[in-house]
């Protein structure tokens, strides 16, 4: 009665009741399998003809409540498959049919229950590093399930223990390897993944230069020009083979390259750095205690960007430690451009290992480091509102109240420079005059005498090496007459006696003796043991005039030349020699001893 007074007063209202239809038919034979480790294949047997569709809910493991799942199953479906699933998993699935809206709902089919299969769970990309121990453990997902471990590649030094997993030993080559890992389980299922291992190099060692072979030791005259030495050759620097200074508003900072090991990084770098394309630039980035970025805007009122060129190949080679320079790019491995980043710190640990790593390309030379750390002390705005990219950006000093480029750190030079810088001396001064022009080393002749010039090339690390020769300087007439107080230029040709002690400039000049002085040397010497000896001054480091000694048995000759200037000091007519001012004291001995005869000796001074 009452639901009957109820369906009168419905009806009487003019609205009709809705009309409840049957369910569907209940689906049967519910299967679930697992086609691989992140899906699921469900099927079933659909026994209605008039469903709408198909609801399908979930649980992990086989206890607790089931969830739905947020899918659109067309009527008539008896198969689906689910992704994404997790590897190594027991699930339970549910299915049933509904019809209509709102739904009425058939009974569930199943519970039917699943297991994923295992999946190698270890990282598909490891850093090791050239002749230093390494190990890594493989895993799977169901460990306790895996019964050998087996990989098809590894780089030279390095194996894998089948049982237990563990790859290790000491890389000795760099490079990059790509294997396959299969880790077998108890059921027989295989699980696979491929592995890249990359051996890294540590950065070069920071040789000194290397000195060749000494440069020849020289021979000029007075009076005559300088002579000209190339040093291009005579040092190297083995760890440097191009370098480059970049002077920021916090000092500068060089850069040397790594062309062995990144040399398409390195010839990208240095196709904006010739062109200037880092003149202006900013550092936009800091992240005190890791790295420091620049490279891709200017400072102006935008920020605006530097063009790019073409992307460049990853080159990561070197390990990102301290000082290393490494392009900076997105998650794409060959997307590096314009913008490049220096490593704080030791960033091996992430940098090596992150998205295929990070390509070392140079690192900062010498105090260089000191300005890259005053850096990142500085204080960081953001100004994303210029730019996106402008987080963290280091300002110089009180940061204004708003973006002003002229308060950031900017590149204000940037061009290649030499790896070696040369230097020169002379020990003791005054001989011979020394300068550099590049690699190019003029002497210049002063005064006679010998002297040691010592060059030094200076890397850009401070580190240096040496290499000295001899300069021997000659006295020429036209240069000790220049040196020569004469009183016109008639007293100064070697045929005058200006002093009118009855021995020419040129004789003066050879005897190491001054214009004006009025000592006569008497040509018959006296006897010394039956030997006749003669003491005369010769200049030292003569150059030009010949002075040759004589001997005759008569005045008149014939005369006999015993020594010659060009035979030098060392010669069996020599006795002795005793340094006198400019001049050498000679004393020569007859070697022929006197008899009844007398003998006589005399000095023959010619010009060239």
């Amino acid at each position: 009665m009452r639901l009957f007074s109820c369906f009168f007063l419905l009806f009487s209202a003019g609205t009709a009741l809705p009309v409840l239809a049957a369910p569907p038919a209940d689906p049967t034979n519910l299967t679930a399998s697992a086609p691989g480790p992140t899906a699921v294949t469900l099927a079933w047997q659909d026994n209605s003809n008039n469903e709408t569709g198909f609801e399908v809910s979930f649980r992990a493991g086989n206890s607790g409540t089931f969830n739905v799942i947020n899918l659109v199953i067309a009527s008539n479906t008896t198969t689906i498959t689910l992704t994404p699933a997790t590897p190594s998993t027991s699930y339970q699935f549910q299915v049933r049919a509904y019809l209509g809206s709102p739904r009425e709902y058939s009974a569930y089919a199943g519970p039917a229950s699943v297991t994923t299969p295992p999946v190698v769970s270890s990282t598909t990309f490891l850093a090791a590093y050239l002749q230093k121990s390494f190990s890594f453990n493989l895993t799977s997902t169901s460990p306790a399930q895996v019964t050998g471990y087996a990989i098809t590649a590894l780089p030279g030094g390095l194996t894998l223990n089948p049982t237990t997993g563990l790859i290790s030993g000491v890389p000795t080559s760099a490079g990059k390897t790509t294997g396959q890992v299969a880790i077998t389980h108890a059921n027989g299922y295989m699980a696979t993944a491929p592995l890249t291992l990359r051996v890294y190099l540590d950065p070069p060692a920071l040789l000194p230069p290397v000195s060749g072979p000494a440069l020849a030791d020289r021979a000029l005259v007075t009076g005559a020009g300088p002579a000209v030495i190339s040093a291009n050759t005579l040092f190297t620097d083995p760890d440097v083979s191009s370098a480059a200074r970049l002077t920021t508003d916090m000092g500068p900072m060089d850069f040397v390259f790594y062309p062995d090991s990144a040399p398409a990084t390195v010839t990208n770098f240095l196709g904006y750095l010739n062109r200037g394309d880092f003149l202006n630039t900013i550092f936009h980035r800091s992240v005190p205690g890791f790295i420091i970025q620049g490279g891709a805007f200017r400072a102006d009122a935008t920020a605006s960007v530097v063009p790019t060129q073409p992307v460049v190949v990853n080159e990561p080679n070197i390990s990102n430690r301290r000082g290393t320079i490494s392009m900076a790019r997105n998650s794409i491995v060959n997307s590096a451009t314009n913008q490049f980043f220096i490593n704080l710190a030791n960033n091996a640990g992430n940098l090596d290992n992150q998205n295929e790593g990070f390509a070392v390309f140079a690192r900062v030379a010498g105090n260089g480091m000191t300005v890259a750390d005053a850096i990142a002390a500085l204080p960081q705005r953001s100004y994303t509102a210029i730019n996106g990219a402008m987080a963290a950006t280091p300002v110089r000093g009180t940061p204004p109240a708003s973006y002003d480029p002229a308060a950031l750190v900017r590149i204000n030079a940037a061009a290649a420079i030499p790896a070696l810088a040369l230097s020169v001396a002379t020990l003791p001064a005054g001989v011979a005059g020394a300068s550099l022009a590049g690699t190019d080393l003029t002497l210049t002749p002063l005064l006679p005498g010998t002297t040691r010039v010592t060059l030094t090339a200076t890397d850009l690390d401070n580190q240096t090496a040496t290499s000295s020769f001899e300069v021997t300087v000659s006295d020429s007439y036209a240069g000790w007459a220049a040196r020569q107080a004469f009183g016109s230029a008639g007293d100064a040709v070697s045929g005058a006696d200006p002093d009118q002690d009855g021995r020419l400039n040129f004789v003066e000049f050879a005897l190491g003796s001054l214009p004006v002085q009025a000592t006569f040397h008497d040509l018959l010497a006296g006897l010394a043991a039956n030997h006749l000896t003669y003491t005369f001054p010769l200049r030292r480091f003569l150059s030009g005039n010949t002075v040759t000694l004589q001997s005759a048995e008569s005045p008149a000759g014939p005369w006999v030349n015993r020594w010659s200037s060009v035979d030098g000091l060392i010669h069996p007519w020599i006795a002795s020699t005793v340094a006198a001012g400019e001049a050498d004291l000679v004393t020569a001995r007859d070697p022929e001893a006197i008899s009844l005869a007398k003998r006589f000796l005399r000095l023959k001074i010619t010009q060239p």
